[in-house]
């Protein structure tokens, strides 16, 4: 019995058919959980993954080649699953609301198997490839499905966070440590100097009459007064003398008698 040739060639076209479907192979992306992504469930309903194609620098200006793209929804396994993929370089990102993935290239060898997978990176050049996820042979892979794990990057942030005030973010500032360094040093000096030994005492203070904070003491203040010869600085810290401006302020203006003296010598 002989079948007619149509009928052949019919049965011969869909066995190449079959035989292109079964090679070829499907693209399964799992989300793991990770730092930024401890439940991988919690994931918005409208997360999903693209592959997308990019226009070929090749093609002619009258006729440029449009860019594909192909869209998987994510499944309740946290998953994406492409089927079915043409010979292609596709650009694998996975686009959700609220976290933020690394991009992927992959791609499709001309029986339908998936050749390659790696870290892409956006801004460079296509060729530019970076850490291996799948390579065709490196892995056993018995029913042409590849399985790959996706990479979360972060958390988007949409709104900038305001500091929070803290009081020990105020003893960052220099000038309020030299504040309270000086408000030390000012309670905590005649303290230290009542609990002086008498003898260490006597010492401090005849280096303090001889240091160049004395002196400027003893020289003549603003307005034409004279402090006193002897001031005591350690007393005077302490409480124990009046300071340098108490016995000027008593002696009464000397600048203005001398000017009103050489005043009237003139108009004599």
């Amino acid at each position: 019995m002989r079948f007619p040739k149509s009928i052949m060639l019919s049965s011969l076209g869909c066995l190449i058919l079959s035989a292109a479907t079964a090679a070829a192979s499907s693209l399964t992306i799992s989300v793991p959980s990770s730092n930024f992504l401890p439940n991988p469930h919690v994931l918005p309903a409208g997360t999903h993954a693209t592959l997308t194609t990019l226009p070929s620098p090749e093609g002619s200006q009258s006729s440029p080649r449009q860019s594909n793209v192909l869209t998987a929804p994510l499944t309740r396994f946290s998953t994406f699953v492409f089927r079915n993929l043409q010979p292609e370089s596709y650009l694998l990102d996975i686009r959700s609301s609220e976290y933020v993935f690394a991009p992927y290239r992959v791609d499709i060898s001309s029986d339908g198997s998936v050749r390659g997978i790696w870290e892409t990176f956006r801004g460079n050049p296509w060729d530019n490839r970076g850490a291996e996820k799948f390579v065709s042979g490196s892995a056993n892979v018995a029913s042409g499905d590849v399985a790959i794990e996706a990479k979360v990057l972060g958390r988007r942030k949409f709104y900038e966070e305001r500091p929070k005030f803290s009081p020990l973010g105020l003893f960052k500032n220099p000038m309020i440590l030299l504040s309270v360094v000086a408000l030390g040093i000012t309670v905590g000096m005649p303290k230290l100097l009542e609990n002086m030994d008498p003898e260490m005492r006597a010492e401090f203070e005849k280096q303090s009459r001889s240091s160049p904070l004395s002196g400027a003491a003893r020289n003549p203040v603003a307005g034409g007064h004279t402090g006193p010869a002897n001031f005591d600085l350690a007393g005077w810290m302490a409480g124990a003398s009046s300071g340098p401006m108490a016995n000027a302020d008593t002696a009464g203006p000397t600048s203005t008698s001398r000017d009103g003296t050489s005043s009237a010598r003139r108009r004599g």
